[in-house]
């Protein structure tokens, strides 16, 4: 059964498509069928594996337009990309920016696009890893509305810390208002850490004692490194960059540690 993870944080620069790539990529290396939707107008895990995403003729933009004006007459491998590393692609670009405006005009569903298209397609895939927009806009609550769960990644720094609860405060109200009760939250992932710094152990002390009775937090984390930050400019994740490099270890326990709960797929 198909899985649908959100990576989400309404503030940018915390890890998110980072975070989307090499989870999808380490769970198509454990033989999962995953699709890596880039739901960002920027188009930034569209370049980060590699594709130019200003040539599109076919992107996530012209899909959900398709399911606006009910059009349903696709095969479900339109406008998919196929990575080498074993992911495929459902690409973005500029053009997604303006189809929060078309969502807007609409009078009922505007919500559930997304979740619309990859409901004719999931079954697919063994796992579908939405990589959002940093915003909560319609197209944002669109990711939340079509997740089964949600990976938080968190800059470990204060100022991510203080906008987390704009972010919690919006999935309580996909789930309450009926858009999508049951969303879960997988888990916190603390991103671009230097664990030798007091201020990291006073984040995770924070976020510990304000919501660690109620969220996950994943024990393994990201640590920051130049060479995770050079491998998008190569089309590759870090696993192909630096496969002996400490960003490959972090991600490939987290993908361990993810797998783990709850006994998820893992080939």
């Amino acid at each position: 059964m198909s899985k649908v993870i959100a990576i989400a944080n309404q503030k940018g620069g915390v890890g998110k498509t980072t975070t989307a790539i090499n989870l999808g990529a380490g769970l198509a290396r454990k033989g999962n069928k995953v699709l890596l939707v880039d739901l960002d107008p920027q188009g930034n895990a569209t370049q980060g594996l590699g594709f130019d995403a200003d040539s599109l003729e076919i992107s996530i933009a012209t899909v959900i337009r398709k399911m606006i004006n009910k059009d349903y007459a696709f095969t479900k491998d339109f406008g998919i990309l196929h990575h080498p590393e074993g992911m495929d692609l459902m690409p973005s670009n500029i053009e997604l920016s303006v189809i929060d405006t078309e969502l807007i005009s609409l009078l009922f569903g505007r919500e559930k696009m997304l979740n619309t298209y990859l409901t004719m397609i999931k079954d697919e895939y063994d796992y579908i890893i939405i990589d959002c927009m940093p915003s909560l806009n319609l197209i944002a609550i669109n990711a939340l509305v079509a997740a089964d769960e949600v990976i938080i990644p968190l800059h470990a720094q204060y100022y991510s810390v203080r906008g987390l609860e704009q972010l919690l405060m919006t999935l309580g109200s996909v789930k309450s208002n009926g858009l999508n009760p049951e969303l879960k939250i997988a888990g916190i992932l603390y991103t671009c850490v230097n664990n030798q710094t007091t201020s990291f152990r006073d984040i995770q002390e924070i976020v510990k004692k304000g919501y660690g009775e109620e969220i996950r937090i994943f024990q393994n984390y990201i640590p920051r490194s130049v060479r995770a930050e050079e491998a998008p400019s190569y089309g590759q994740s870090i696993y192909e960059y630096d496969a002996k490099g400490k960003v490959a270890a972090a991600y490939r326990n987290f993908t361990d540690e993810f797998l783990s709960e709850n006994g998820r797929r893992q080939r």
